[in-house]
C-alpha cells in the first residue's frame, strides 16, 4: 500500500475539513476520530481510515480489521497524521466516521431509561455524560436545539466510545422531547439543585426519562413545569472537625452519575431505601 505523503491529497483534504464547525453542521455529515480506543469503538461506522506508515502492534491489528468489514484505509506519513489530528498526538490513527440520526419516536417507544441533556454547550461535559448515561444503563441520550454537537472532537474523545453504543438524538426542541415522552408512556423526572425531593426519596421506578440542565444555567421555568417531578441530590452540609467548607454543586457527568444509577438500581428491583419497586 503506498503511503500518503501530502496534505493536498483529495482525501486527506476532506477528512480535513471536518475539523472545522462548517464541515458538521448537517445531520449525515461525517466526522474526525482519533486514537486506538475510541477507533476500536467506532468500528463498523468509519468510512476511511488514515493510519501511521509506522503503525504496529494494536494499531495495526485495528487497520487490519477495519479493512475486513469495507473501510478504506491508508497509509500516511507522520506529517499528513498531524494534519488531520485535533490533538497533540494522535496516536497512529484517524478515523472519518458517520452515525445515522435515530428516529425521537421510534426510540422513546421501547426506551426504558433515557437521559435528555439540555442545552449543554461544553464539549468535554457533553461526552462525559455520554459515556455516564451509557454506563448506568441509559437506552437513549437526547440532545436538545442548543446543545452543542455530539461529533466535536472533544466530545467525542469524552465519550470515550460510548457515542457510537447508544442512540444519540440531537438537535430537537425540549417541547417536542416532552410531548414524545408523553405520547409513548416515559415520566419526565428533571434533576436540579432546588429539587423538591432528593432523588433517593422520589419514585424512579417505570419507564422514565431523566432530564438535566447545562452548569451555568440548570434548567428554566418553562422545562420545569413540563416535568413531571423536579429531583435534588442532596449536597454534604454538615459541619465537623476539621471541615474547611462545602462543594457548591455537581457538575453535569457526576449529576447524571448519580441519578441514573439511582434509576438503574430501581430497574433492578431495589427503589428508594431498599424498598421493592413497584
Amino acid at each position: 500500500m503506498a503511503v500518503i505523503t501530502s496534505t493536498d491529497n483529495p482525501a486527506v483534504r476532506a477528512a480535513r475539513r471536518l475539523a472545522r464547525r462548517r464541515g458538521r453542521v448537517r445531520r449525515e455529515d461525517a466526522f474526525l476520530v482519533e486514537g486506538p480506543q475510541v477507533v476500536a469503538e467506532a468500528l463498523g461506522h468509519l468510512q476511511r481510515l488514515f493510519v501511521s506508515q509506522a503503525a504496529s502492534g494494536f494499531i495495526a491489528d485495528l487497520a487490519q480489521r477495519a479493512s475486513q468489514i469495507g473501510t478504506q484505509v491508508l497509509r500516511v506519513d507522520d506529517a499528513v497524521l498531524a494534519s488531520l489530528a485535533t490533538t497533540i498526538a494522535p496516536q497512529g490513527l484517524v478515523g472519518v466516521a458517520t452515525l445515522d440520526p435515530p428516529d425521537l419516536q421510534s426510540v422513546l417507544a421501547t426506551a426504558s431509561m433515557v437521559v435528555v441533556l439540555h442545552q449543554v454547550r461544553d464539549p468535554g461535559n457533553l461526552g462525559t455524560a455520554l459515556r455516564t448515561a451509557d454506563a448506568a444503563g441509559a437506552d437513549a441520550v437526547v440532545l436538545t436545539s442548543g446543545s452543542v454537537d455530539p461529533r466535536n472532537p472533544k466530545a467525542v474523545r469524552a465519550s470515550a466510545g460510548s457515542l457510537f453504543h447508544l442512540p444519540v438524538i440531537r438537535d430537537v426542541a425540549f417541547g417536542q422531547v416532552a410531548d414524545a415522552c408523553a405520547a409513548t408512556g416515559l415520566r419526565l423526572v428533571a434533576a436540579a439543585a432546588d429539587g423538591t425531593v432528593a432523588h433517593t426519596a422520589a419514585e424512579l421506578g417505570g419507564r422514565i426519562t431523566l432530564v438535566f440542565g447545562n452548569e451555568t444555567h440548570g434548567l428554566g421555568a418553562d422545562v420545569r413545569r413540563r416535568c413531571d417531578q423536579v429531583v435534588a441530590v442532596p449536597l454534604s452540609r454538615a459541619p465537623r472537625e476539621g471541615y474547611r467548607g462545602h462543594a457548591e454543586s455537581l457538575n453535569l457527568a457526576a449529576t447524571v452519575a448519580v441519578v441514573a444509577y439511582e434509576v438503574a438500581r430501581c430497574r433492578n428491583g431495589r427503589c428508594r431505601d431498599g424498598a421493592p419497586q413497584r
